[in-house]
């Protein structure tokens, strides 16, 4: 009898274990944010965080899903379970500290200004005043032009990552301000954007804290198994070079910044 017992617990544990294994492991993604997520032909989510993320998921010998979610509701929908962590371009801030908690840093992101050819604007007080800045909101970039300009320019927030772009090239705003490598790839070297230009110095959080302390999953507060099983991950595709050989296929030589 006894026997049976400890084979009988033997074979729950067993299942439990295989039900770990096979467990999907869900990440979110906003697919507006070319090179790093966008919508692929086949309507999926495709792009440089989209294959790390898949990456990672294959050093963690773990099934994974990726969904797409708009960038205001991927924190709350990380909060609610929707899904286990976030992967896009999601910068270290105190401010989501708060509330998250963050793998270790895998790329660190540049942010400067665009502004139409020859628009000669300073990125000064001075040089923005009564200009419009469009700016994806919630995000660093829009913390950093708020804290910064919001007294002397006015600033527009979007949803999506890529309408700050369409206000520039409407008209509706003077300038937009955001990462260096999404608005090269995604919009300068576009047919859209051949008549705007970076302008201004370049912005690093690493410099000025509002920016980021670097991109990284975000997690649910106390995950800290998992969190560990994306360090090592992290970790293991930058040294078997991994990282390297999928930022290849989206990035010029040294864009992208780990």
């Amino acid at each position: 009898m006894k026997t049976l017992k400890l084979l009988a617990l033997a074979a729950v544990v067993g299942c439990s274990v295989q039900a770990q294994a096979e467990a999907v492991l869900r990440i979110a993604t906003d697919a507006t944010y070319p090179p790093f997520e966008f919508q692929g032909k086949d309507g999926k989510p495709a792009g440089f965080e989209v294959e790390l993320a898949q990456a990672l998921c294959n050093e963690m010998k773990a099934r994974c899903e990726i969904i797409d979610q708009a960038w205001d509701g991927l924190i709350p929908g990380l909060q609610v379970r929707k899904y286990d962590a976030i992967i896009s371009s999601m910068n270290i801030t105190e401010d989501r500290r708060k509330v998250v908690d963050f793998s270790d840093v895998y790329y660190h992101m540049k942010n400067r200004f665009v502004a139409r050819k020859g628009a000669n604007i300073d990125i000064s007080e001075a040089g923005l005043k009564g200009k419009t800045i469009a700016v994806q909101i919630s995000t660093p970039q829009d913390k950093f032009v708020t804290e910064r300009f919001e007294k002397v320019a006015k600033i527009t927030r979007t949803v999506n990552a890529m309408d700050p772009m369409l206000e520039l090239g409407t008209g509706r705003a003077d300038l937009t301000f955001g990462n260096v490598v999404q608005l090269q790839e995604g919009f300068l070297d576009k047919a859209d954007g051949k008549n705007y230009e970076f302008t201004g110095p370049t912005f690093d959080g690493r410099q000025n804290g509002v920016l980021g302390l670097g991109v990284a999953v975000a997690l649910r507060k106390n995950d800290g198994a998992l969190k560990d099983r994306f360090n090592k991950a992290i970790a293991a595709v930058k040294q078997n070079g991994t990282f390297k050989q999928i930022g290849a296929r989206y990035f010029a030589p040294g864009q992208l910044d780990d």
